[in-house]
């Protein structure tokens, strides 16, 4: 059962709407789904692999470096 906002229009999502307007064969509809799963595939990789390389970096200038400590990252 769907609930009405004020205006007395249903509640609906952005996915909702999407599948309602869009039939799910539609090439559009696939396209908006791949486009935002590679939005957040990217944003996910750069700070998880900026965070892991950091890390990296860090250990192996530390094996270098004879004096002092060096810190690469947060």
């Amino acid at each position: 059962m769907m609930t009405l906002n004020k205006w007395g229009r249903p509640n609906e999502t952005l996915f909702d709407t999407l599948e309602s307007e869009l039939p799910k064969q539609s090439s559009l509809y696939w396209l908006l789904i791949s486009i935002v799963a590679a939005i957040v595939w990217v944003v996910y990789i750069t700070y998880y692999n900026s965070r892991v390389v950091g890390v990296i970096l860090t250990l192996i200038v530390n094996k270098l470096v004879k004096f002092g400590h060096v810190h690469i990252g947060e």
